[in-house]
């Protein structure tokens, strides 16, 4: 299933390094990368232009492993040698190591062949639907609006017609015209999720909440806001700004638990892997994700 996991990541931080790590360590017949392995990574990756100390960058995934272990607990399916030379797989077939071993797989789409990132993507977009929907105040409205979301869909037709009831469900009179947009655009316009309150009436002055789903490394510093009041309140002029939520398969720490890229998060609540698994531990939700099969 997996490609080019001999070549590490682009740039230096931790949170990357240990996903490469442990996407080794998954797919490796025997579930274990060791510091021996990040070294032969190292020796070959010299012919290829790819320089890093492999003793300094280990220690730096020891720290973040061991970060990974106090913080997603009992999630966390790997284990650290005793003498810290190697790291283990030890999945045991629970339903959170599956699910923290499915958002590892969704994080490392480069890893991917082009036919495997589309039902890997559309998993990952499931699984935020339901954890979406958690985070919503009860009674609300929860739909999906992506795209190519088979018979299920709620919103059909193109991007026109789907905005048209996107603005009748969060009840604002529609700013647009069918000729702003491309005639066979049948996108979901950037906004992958959507939810409101009917607040018991019909009157408009709805609690609402937008999001965007994406898996990529690097897109996610703009594409956070593909679902926000910035891009969409003037064709959506609502009474009252919505909420915009970001949902990533990527694990977006520094080692002290901070937000790592912290300069790049703008309006938008970024839910990443561990607050995800967070929201699906709280409310018991591993039974109904998809199962994702590598």
């Amino acid at each position: 299933m997996f490609q080019e996991l001999d070549s590490p990541p682009g740039n230096s931080d931790p949170f990357f390094w240990t996903d490469f790590v442990e996407l080794n360590a998954l797919a490796s017949p025997d579930k274990c990368f060791s510091r021996g392995d990040l070294v032969g990574v190292a020796q070959r990756g010299k012919d290829r232009g790819i320089n890093f100390d492999p003793a300094i960058k280990w220690r730096e995934i020891l720290d973040f492993v061991l970060n990974r272990t106090v913080c997603f607990g009992k999630a966390y399916p790997f284990l650290i040698s005793a003498d810290n030379d190697t790291l283990h797989y030890a999945g045991g077939g629970s339903e959170e190591h599956l699910c923290y071993s499915n958002l590892l797989v969704a994080s490392g789409m480069r890893h991917l062949t082009s036919a495997q990132r589309i039902p890997v993507a559309r998993f990952f977009e499931e699984i935020c639907f339901f954890a979406f929907s958690k985070l919503m105040p009860i009674g609300s409205e929860v739909r999906a609006t992506w795209a190519g979301g088979g018979s299920g869909v709620v919103y059909k037709g193109t991007l026109f017609e789907k905005m048209k009831s996107v603005a009748d469900n969060i009840r604002c009179t529609a700013n647009f015209s069918v000729q702003d947009f491309k005639e066979r655009d049948r996108g979901d316009g950037g906004i992958d999720l959507i939810a409101w309150h009917p607040m018991y009436d019909d009157r408009e002055g709805l609690p609402i909440a937008f999001a965007q789903c994406g898996c990529s490394k690097e897109d996610w510093k703009f594409k956070q806001l593909e679902a926000s009041p910035h891009k969409h309140i003037r064709n959506l002029p609502v009474m009252h700004p919505w909420a915009t939520f970001y949902f990533m398969p990527l694990d977006l720490r520094r080692t002290d638990g901070d937000w790592a890229y912290k300069s790049d998060i703008g309006e938008a609540i970024i839910v990443d892997r561990l607050r995800l698994l967070k929201i699906s531990e709280d409310h018991d939700l591993f039974k109904s994700f998809p199962k994702l099969v590598f």
